[in-house]
């Protein structure tokens, strides 16, 4: 019986070892095929999560990120392999298309302490202009997101203008000396807010005089100056001149410093038309961006002055009317004169015929030519019946 029992347990051993023998041969059977399968699904997984995609519609341009540092490497739109994304390496997207900035309007005051209104737009684009290398338009988008991106750059650039114009409008040195001269000098605030924007971006002028003095000089035809320029740079000259005491400044200059400096001067000029215009590329380095338009789109009084220059336009306008009517009146009497009537009775006429006078026309005496009175009845039918009842 004992003998019986070891021999069913030697028996249970030997099957127990076939059944794990089986199950670890199709266990490795199934190890095996499953590596064969798996090992390109991961390699197809690896490749997938390691292709990255800078977006052309909308343009997009990407900064290469290593070990979650920014680097200069310039992604440009397309597909891009980054293995052992994003954990090693990353990109940052960054739309490139131009951004219209409408400013809130800017209230300023003038010298004469009139409150003006003043609507300023800008378009600027992310990153340098095209003419620089790929590892400075790198450093451009890095500034750009340094600077808090698109909000962040509206920001600044908001302050930065507010905080210039509202300083040279006021300004007893610079800038307008009221608000009716601060409404004609859109030019000479874009000269000035350009160059606060752009500050050592944009090309010096050599001179100690204000370019807005120089740019309105060597305009075509020359612009008058305004009070403040007058009083310092102005002043008639025999020549018809306003500018004497600015030619007698640039008198001291040689022949070839004048014309470097009046060819600077037209530079910035066309500069300020392509602001305009948005043509310009205006590279702002420290925030990252390239400004194309720069323009000021209205500029209007506010409050009592808004109200006085309403009034002010209103009267001019009546005035106008009143010199319109007054010349009509004085065609017509001059016709009438042309026909016969004295001017007493030309007034007379006319008098009646605007309704401002009820005298009966039974007490008007005519005397006129029968060949008069057939001209009259031919051009004037209104007034020949008039002058039948008068006979």
């Amino acid at each position: 019986m004992k003998m019986w029992y070891s021999f069913c347990q030697i028996i249970f051993i030997i099957i127990a070892l076939v059944i794990v023998g089986v199950i670890a041969f199709f266990l490795a059977k199934l190890i095996f095929w499953l590596s064969i399968i798996s090992i390109p699904i991961l390699i197809l997984i690896f490749i997938y999560n390691a292709i990255t995609i800078i977006s052309a519609d909308p343009p997009n341009k990407g900064i290469w990120v290593f070990f979650g540092k920014r680097q200069k490497v310039l992604l440009k739109e397309g597909w891009h392999f980054l293995p052992f994304y994003p954990i090693v390496f990353d990109a940052i997207s960054i739309r490139v298309t131009k951004i219209n900035q409408d400013l809130p309007n800017q209230v300023v005051r003038t010298p004469d302490l009139a409150e003006v209104s003043v609507s300023i737009s800008v378009t600027w684009i992310p990153g340098g202009p095209d003419n620089i290398d790929e590892k400075d338009q790198a450093s451009a988008f890095i500034q750009f997101l340094n600077s808090g991106e698109e909000e962040g750059v509206k920001n600044i650039l908001q302050d930065i203008i507010n905080d210039r114009l509202r300083g040279w409008a006021i300004s007893e040195e610079e800038g307008p000396s009221d608000w009716q001269e601060l409404l004609g000098a859109r030019d000479d605030a874009i000269t000035v807010l350009l160059k606060a924007i752009l500050g050592e971006d944009l090309s010096s002028i050599p001179s100690s005089v204000p370019t807005p003095v120089l740019l309105k000089y060597w305009d075509v035809p020359p612009k008058r100056p305004l009070k403040k320029e007058m009083s310092k740079w102005g002043k008639r000259t025999r020549k018809g001149s306003e500018w004497q005491r600015l030619e007698e400044e640039l008198a001291k200059l040689s022949d070839q410093e004048r014309e470097n400096l009046k060819m600077k001067i037209e530079e910035r000029r066309n500069l300020i038309k392509m602001a305009r215009q948005g043509n310009g590329f205006f590279y702002k380095k420290p925030l990252g961006i390239t400004i194309n338009r720069f323009t000021i789109d209205n500029a209007a009084p506010l409050g009592k002055t808004a109200e006085a220059a309403e009034l002010k336009a209103k009267e001019q306008h009546e005035r106008a009317a009143e010199k319109t009517e007054i010349e009509g009146i004085m065609d017509r009497i001059r016709d009438l004169k042309d026909l016969g009537f004295s001017l007493e009775q030309a007034l007379e006429i006319v008098q009646s015929e605007r309704g401002k006078i009820t005298k009966s026309v039974s007490e008007s005496k005519l005397n006129i030519s029968s060949e008069t009175r057939a001209m009259i009845e031919k051009v004037f039918p209104d007034l020949a019946k008039l002058l039948k009842k008068t006979t």
